[in-house]
């Protein structure tokens, strides 16, 4: 069957997290974080900056690029610099972690392989050991690495970390999206992705349009949920499919965008905590746990979207574990570097 690793890896991707929870460890004391990576990466910083500022540190995401392109504006002052790579071997991440060390910034490697150049580059290392997901797209890796930076920004604010034990929630999460899904699919099948998610939901968002437009190739387009009415509203027609990622409490301006999108079509699902839909019973939501922070639950957010990407994929006689023109990791000429400003 079509798909079969990728859905096996959404499937079991929480033994994953798991795993992480005796790598956490407390980030040095020098701040501001700054958190860059590519593609996925570039999104998992987007919501640990995010987690990050909740928590009361000073943080900025920004892609590995810019930090390779221009570092006077991205590294100013000093502080610390947490580059994300799957396999530490892309060569942005190389790059940017490079650009650190050359501006005097802490250099801390989060990546699933222990051995690889960027680790071996950086100062320190967070490592997620069974998180490599010997796939094309991001899946365990994605969501472990998120879960073991998040459980080492609360460890280092003195914060109560995400429990181990969270292998029943995220098959629940995921029983949950396997029933809902189907039927968006019917009588036809859709024309593009919607996803709404602001703050840190937003990367998530990034992260799950990603997934669709990697897998199916179909287009898959990203907003916040209150900033949908200005422009994209437009576009939207009763073919196409909104998620939106809500937030317990945001949830009184986020419930209002959700009812103006059902005026235009019954393709819509909301992934969000209990708390979002008490007073409020449509469109159809797959429930986030309340046990834990509404800002924490990102790991789990995203197991619906790759869901949605992985049957969608297989909707359109397409194969998630072998998607097309992209690889597995992104590796440049050197050449291209000595073009870049000092």
């Amino acid at each position: 069957m079509q798909g079969t690793k990728v859905f096996d890896l959404i499937q079991r991707q929480a033994s994953a997290w798991q795993n992480t929870i005796a790598y956490t460890t407390s980030l040095p004391e020098a701040q501001p974080y700054v958190f860059c990576g590519s593609g996925s990466s570039y999104y998992l910083a987007q919501i640990a900056a995010h987690f990050a500022l909740s928590l009361g540190f000073e943080a900025r995401a920004t892609a590995s690029t810019d930090v390779i392109l221009e570092p006077e504006l991205t590294l100013r002052a000093k502080g610390a610099l947490i580059v994300i790579s799957r396999s530490g071997t892309t060569t942005e991440a190389l790059w940017a972690a490079s650009r650190g060390k050359e501006r005097g910034w802490h250099v801390i490697a989060l990546s699933c392989h222990a051995e690889s150049p960027l680790v071996q580059a950086a100062d320190e290392a967070l490592i997620s050991l069974e998180g490599e997901d010997h796939t094309i797209v991001m899946i365990q890796s994605f969501s472990s690495m998120l879960f073991l930076l998040q459980n080492s920004l609360l460890f280092t604010a003195q914060r109560t970390v995400m429990p181990a034990q969270i292998n029943r929630v995220a098959d629940d999460v995921m029983q949950q999206a396997l029933s809902v899904f189907p039927s968006l699919f019917e009588p036809s099948l859709p024309r593009r992705l919607y996803v709404l998610g602001s703050g840190t939901r937003h990367g998530v968002a990034q992260e799950g349009a990603l997934k669709t437009q990697e897998m199916s190739n179909h287009c898959a387009l990203v907003y916040s949920p209150m900033e949908f009415r200005h422009g994209p509203w437009g576009s939207l027609t009763s073919d196409d499919i909104v998620v939106v990622l809500g937030q317990a409490r945001h949830r009184r301006w986020e419930q209002v965008v959700v009812k103006d999108l059902l005026s235009r079509t019954d393709k819509v699902i909301v992934i969000a905590q209990q708390e979002w839909t008490d007073v409020y019973n449509e469109p159809p939501a797959i429930i986030l746990p309340s046990t834990w922070s509404d800002k924490a639950l990102g790991p789990l957010a995203i197991i619906p979207l790759q869901i949605l990407a992985w049957k969608w994929t297989i909707m359109v006689g397409k194969d998630p574990d072998h998607p097309a023109n992209i690889t597995q990791v992104v590796q440049l000429d050197d050449s291209e570097r000595g073009n870049t400003p000092s």
